[in-house]
């Protein structure tokens, strides 16, 4: 049985698929009832082309795997690993009555600070707990956080972030050092987000890497724009590995108090980012309690209702934005091809397939134009 024919199916006498809700590079998914309770839920299936590639497979269920390791509310959670009648494996996650990131984002939107404070501070509460588990993400962006309906037992009824799609997460070896799946000459994750360290080398990325991708998040959140912005995927590639970010202060006077923490969450030198996610959610909090701008930007769009998580950092304003309503599950990840990288375009969730030969040009390119760029402006001093 195809995977995209499986909608009105039932799996293992369990699981009824009701309607596709989102796809990736990996797998499907689907809205869909647990007909034991009744439940909503949403189920996760690999794409057919890759149910006979042991190496995908393994890593489609690591994804499961890692995720049922973190029971954590800002993570979404995994009930079941199982295969279907036809040998396909999925997995079964919570539903998430909420809308990604992105759609608060779209068109250039900025979320007022004390929100944005609060999305950050659920995002790193949830990779704090990956992190201790060995887990380290590498493809955080506005698609894969949700804004979702807190539905747990005395919640708030407000909206959490719940980080998704832990499909290119890199899995380490808690006895010291990164786990061996990584593929040489794969280049994964989305360009804007990426750490220097991550395009360099794959297999020197660890927790800081999520950690600069966060201050990535922040600064689009507080700002409406991507700290790494350009026109194509080569071009952010360089910004990240060659330019600083325009500083928040000359975009909004108001955030200059977050401009210190920004920059270091930004450092291109690991070492001199925040170490832990600990770490930064204390400067996170530090720098809040002594937050003196407006709540609510020039410009700023509405930001989600009654975000939980953190609610000293939380300022109740107006609805989501409207048409953004979703009940996506997963949002689009890389696929996983045997010596193919691929990076995420712009627009429409489409991507572009590049080759990890071109990646490692694009990033020797990079790093090149940017020895340039220091020659030239060091002449002009």
């Amino acid at each position: 049985m195809n995977t995209e024919d499986l909608a009105s199916a039932v799996l293992v006498r369990r699981y009824r698929l009701l309607r596709p809700i989102g796809e990736g590079g990996m797998g499907v998914v689907y809205e869909a009832q647990d007909t034991d309770n009744q439940s909503r839920c949403a189920v996760k299936l690999l794409r057919r082309e890759f149910v006979n590639n042991a190496a995908v497979t393994e890593r489609f269920l690591d994804e499961a795997k890692a995720c049922q390791r973190l029971a954590h509310p800002n993570v979404v959670q995994v009930f079941d690993v199982r295969r279907a009648e036809d040998g396909t494996p999925f997995f079964v996650m919570e539903f998430l009555d909420g809308a990604p990131l992105a759609a608060y984002l779209k068109g250039g939107s900025r979320i007022p600070v004390p929100d944005a404070a609060n999305v950050l501070h659920g995002v790193l509460s949830g990779l704090s707990a990956a992190h201790a588990a060995g887990i380290v993400h590498r493809d955080l962006k506005p698609e894969n956080v949700v804004l979702a309906r807190d539905t747990t037992p005395g919640g708030s009824g407000g909206l959490r972030a719940k980080i998704l799609d832990f499909g290119i997460a890199k899995v380490m070896d808690l006895a010291g050092g990164m786990g061996a799946r990584t593929q040489t000459g794969m280049l994964l994750g989305t360009p804007a987000y990426m750490s220097p360290e991550q395009i360099r080398n794959a297999k020197e990325v660890d927790a800081r890497s999520d950690l600069f991708a966060c201050g990535a998040l922040f600064y689009e959140m507080l700002s409406g724009r991507q700290a790494f912005g350009a026109s194509n995927e080569f071009a952010k590639l360089t910004a990240v590995l060659t330019t600083e970010p325009e500083p928040l202060e000359r975009i909004d006077p108001s955030l200059a108090s977050l401009g210190a923490f920004v920059s270091r969450a930004l450092a291109k030198d690991r070492n001199i980012r925040f170490q832990s996610a600990d770490e930064m959610l204390g400067a996170l909090s530090h720098v809040m309690a002594g937050y003196q701008g407006s709540l609510r930007p020039p410009g700023a769009s509405a930001a989600p209702p009654g975000l939980s998580g953190a609610p000293a950092l939380l300022a109740s304003v107006g609805p989501a934005p409207a048409g953004k309503s979703s009940t996506l599950a997963s949002a689009p990840s890389v696929t996983f091809h045997d010596r193919i990288a691929e990076v995420t375009v712009d627009g429409g969730g489409s991507r572009r397939v590049v080759p990890a030969w071109m990646a490692a040009l694009l990033v020797s390119a990079a790093l090149f134009f940017g020895f340039l760029l220091g020659l030239a402006v060091g002449r002009t001093m």
